[in-house]
């Protein structure tokens, strides 16, 4: 299934606007739709803020098809971090 996701990002002051076209597995959809779509969209963001040298950002919008509201969610993503269980 395609889903339209469009973020609205504050880099240092300047807004900016992007939307991208992506593929969702429908059975991912139907589990929870507003979740795995804004893990899809958190990815896209961290790419994007990579474009920007790591300059300050922050999230001001995030929405999926031009109706769905999820910019809360995807500002609870967090990266996993690896288990530390080495030997040494």
């Amino acid at each position: 299934m395609k889903v339209l996701i469009e973020i609205q990002l504050n880099v240092e002051g300047n807004r900016g606007l992007r939307r991208g076209e992506f593929h969702i597995k429908e059975s991912e959809f139907r589990k929870d739709a507003d979740w795995f779509i804004s893990i899809k969209a958190y990815e896209w963001i961290q790419q994007q803020i990579a474009e920007y040298g790591g300059r300050k950002t922050e999230i001001t919008k995030v929405k999926w098809n031009e109706e769905h509201e999820i910019t809360e969610i995807v500002k609870q993503i967090r990266p996993i971090d690896p288990v530390d269980d080495l030997p040494f």
